[in-house]
Formats: C-alpha cells, structure tokens, sequence
C-alpha cells in the first residue's frame, strides 16, 4: 500500500508557480483531500494509459486547488484494492473520492455513503452536454447515478497473432463458436498455447473471457430481462450452454495449465512472448500493449471479439462494453468538499484528459474529442475500428449486477476451471444469488 501527497509529485514550476506572491502554507496546515484508487506509481511508470490520464487529472486538479492538501492512497486490484473500500465502508471511513465498481456503488448508495450525481448534472447541464450518449450506462440505478466515466470501455477484447495463425494454417479468424474450438485444436497441435489467461485473482475468467463467451449466446434483450428481474435467468437455455462452452474450452486445453496460479500480468507475457497465440482482456491493457508487447508480436497482432455462436448468427452486432470502475463521492463529507469533489470528476472529464486519454488508448465518454492521429499508436486504431464495428453495446454482469453476485461468479468460474462445480450447478449459483439483490 502507498501513500503520498500528489503536491511533492508536481514540476518544480508548478509548485513554484504556485506559491509565487503568497503566502507559504504547509500542507498539513491546508484541509485534506483524499482520493483512493488501484492505478501505482508502478503502473504509472510502466506507461498504464488509465495510471498517466488519472495522475495528470489529480496534477491538475492540485493546481486548481493549492488551498488543499491532496493525499492520494493507492492499491492494485490483484493486491486487494476492493476489499481495501469495502473495509473502509464498514468503519465509515470511505475516502473524499474513489474509485467503485458498479456492482458496490447500489449498496453504498443504500447505506448512505456515496452521493447521486443525477442532481448535478441536471444543475449543470453544460457540463452534462459534454458526454456521449450512455457515458454513465453502467452507473446508472434507476433516477440515480452513482458514479462518474473516466473513459468507455469493451470488456472482452481478443488479441490473437495472425503469424501464428497463418504457420498452424488457420488463414482466417473463426467466425463461429464451432471453428472456434476446431482452432484450439490445431494451435494446441502445434505446441501453442491458444488463450493465454491469469486467474489468480479469480476475475480474469469471469469478467473477461465469460462475457465474450455468455453474448455470443445470449441477447442484450435477454440480458436486460434478467438484470431487471423481468423473466430471464442464468438457468435459461443459452446461459446453460454458454457455460458449457466454457467448460469445453477448459477441457480441451485452450487455456495454459497454470492459470489460476498466475496473474494477468505473466498471462500477458506469455502473448507477448509469442507462446500464446491469443489473449483476453479489456480494452483497458490495449495501452500495456503497445509499451510492453514485443515488437514483431505487436505487428502481427489483430484485435477481435469472440465468435458468435453457431445457430445465433442474429448476435454478430454485440459488444460488451461500458464505463467499469468509476469515481464515487463520499456522501459524509460536508456539501463545499462534495462541491470540490466534482471539480475532480470535472478534471478526470475534461476535453484536455480525455484527448490525451484517447492519445494513449482509451476510449473518451465525450460526445467529441479533438485529437493527434499521428500519436495514435496502429494497435489503437486497429481497436477502434473494432469497437465502433459492433453497434449493440452490452452490459456485463460482473460490472452492473451485485457485489455478492461478482465474487459468485469469480469463485464459480475458477471452481468450473478444476471441475468442482458443473455449468447447471454455477448457472444455479449464479441465479440465485443475482435473486438475492432484488
């Protein structure tokens, strides 16, 4: 865990800059701002896209602020950065701002920790202007919105290398589930290993191999049905068998034999090294890509979603996509330091973040953002053509669905992965806990 004060990490101009022709005030004199979230210096360093916009925006923000001493704690997700919130919420002590899934967000908001942000950009409506339709989709609840967009996100984007591909002579991407596995044949054939994937901490295969997987055989419609308590359930039909699909891809060896012992860093490395012929992520690590991947990796490396079904043909206009992780404010502080905090979430939105955000990698949340393409690096563009391709945006249960629902489904997968539980029982599990929320 680390601690740091952002004002010691500013330029020697800025801090000089900024107590020209004033009064020196230490910082533990200036009230205290805290902001906590999972993007380190170490990640930061390593040229993270999210790490560098988030770290600019609280530079900024800094600037914008000198009368207050901001404190920011951060604490990677594989180190236990959720776990880390929930504890502080349990002793009230929930930092000014922070970053939530989701999935947590519903239940803060229920016992009074967090505000709802629909009253301010109702009020501010320029501000509200600015974003793209569906920019706060995944923190929406109802008339409440309990989160703010730091940028869009897909959340089962496939790399696969296509020199790979073409020497095991695959010449063309599956284009449904059943070729699909008939490639996982012939790469494992070839000594490759074909899906690359870090289960150690347990969400890597639920909330990033599963939802490609789950809306090759299911609908958004069928989706919405389910996350309103319309009809739909995990039991139904298509769920079942997308498990079992799943559960196929294991036992046919499509995944490397440690990964539930390994995180998605080294499960990365594996691609990047060129032993895996595909990998599973979020658009999130498109930027980890383009600094870390081995060059001759990185110019053979196409950018995909997972096939559709065989039989759900009607399917082939999905993505899942979103928002993910969002920014909460802490509904204990008094209402001038609330008013502070959405000045944050101003910064992290701001035409300047979001275009150097979009710079790195990411996908902006605003309607329209000015940009370099000569900064863009091929593999981004090759993931935005991608992404603007599927025209349904789908939502991902591990996201919007409940905390409890979340870590069913991350224990569930890792205990279909050692054969533990079946796809009936983990669909059973999955329902009924999605039940519990209502």
């Amino acid at each position: 865990m680390k601690k740091r004060t952002i004002a010691t990490a500013l330029t020697a101009s800025m801090i000089i800059g900024t107590m020209a022709g004033s009064t020196a005030v230490h910082a533990e004199e200036k009230e205290k701002f805290t902001i906590m979230h999972y993007w380190t210096d170490e990640v930061v360093e390593q040229g993270n896209a999210e790490g560098i916009a988030i770290t600019r925006a609280i530079e900024n923000f800094q600037a914008n602020h000198p009368e207050l001493n901001v404190v920011v704690e951060t604490i990677t997700q594989d180190a236990g950065y959720e776990s880390k919130i929930k504890t502080l919420a349990a002793a009230d002590e929930l930092p000014d701002v922070f970053v939530a899934l989701p999935s947590l967000m519903s239940t803060l908001y229920d016992n009074g920790q967090i505000i709802d942000l629909a009253p301010v950009l109702e009020e501010d409506a320029e501000w509200a202007d600015t974003f793209a339709d569906g920019a706060f989709g995944d923190f929406t609840f109802g008339d409440v919105i309990l989160g703010s967009p730091r940028c869009a996100i897909a959340n089962s984007i496939l790399f696969y290398n296509t020199a790979i591909f073409e020497e095991c002579g695959i010449t063309e991407f599956p284009t449904n589930t059943d070729e699909f596995m008939e490639a996982v044949g012939t790469l494992k054939e070839h000594g490759y290993i074909p899906i690359a994937d870090g289960n150690k901490s347990q969400y890597a295969l639920a909330s990033q191999v599963m939802p490609g997987i789950l809306f090759a055989y299911c609908s958004n419609d069928w989706y919405e049905s389910t996350r309103n308590y319309e009809g739909g359930s995990f039991e139904d039909e298509e769920p079942v068998e997308a498990i079992t699909y799943l559960k196929s891809l294991i036992d046919a060896g499509a995944f490397n034999e440690d990964m539930n012992s390994i995180d998605v860093e080294q499960a990365r490395e594996l691609y990047y090294s060129g032993k895996a012929a595909m990998y599973i992520e979020g658009s999130w690590v498109v930027s980890s890509f383009i600094t870390d991947c081995d060059e001759a990796v990185k110019e053979t490396t196409e950018i995909t979603v997972f096939p559709t079904a065989a039989g759900h043909e009607d399917l082939k206009g999905q993505i899942v996509s979103g928002q993910g992780w969002g920014f909460s404010v802490n509904a204990g502080i008094s209402e001038e330091k609330q008013d502070i905090a959405i000045d944050f979430l101003k910064e992290m939105t701001s035409p300047e973040i979001q275009k150097e955000s979009v710079e790195m990698g990411l996908v902006s949340v605003l309607k329209e953002v000015a940009y370099d393409e000569s900064k863009v690096d091929p593999l981004y563009t090759k993931f935005l053509d991608t992404y603007s391709a599927y025209e349904t945006k789908v939502g991902c249960p591990e996201v919007q669905l409940s905390s409890d629902y979340m870590e069913a489904s991350y224990v569930g997968y890792q205990e279909l992965s050692v054969d533990a539980t079946t796809p009936e029982e983990l669909a059973a599990t999955l329902q009924e806990t999605h039940e519990l929320a209502e």
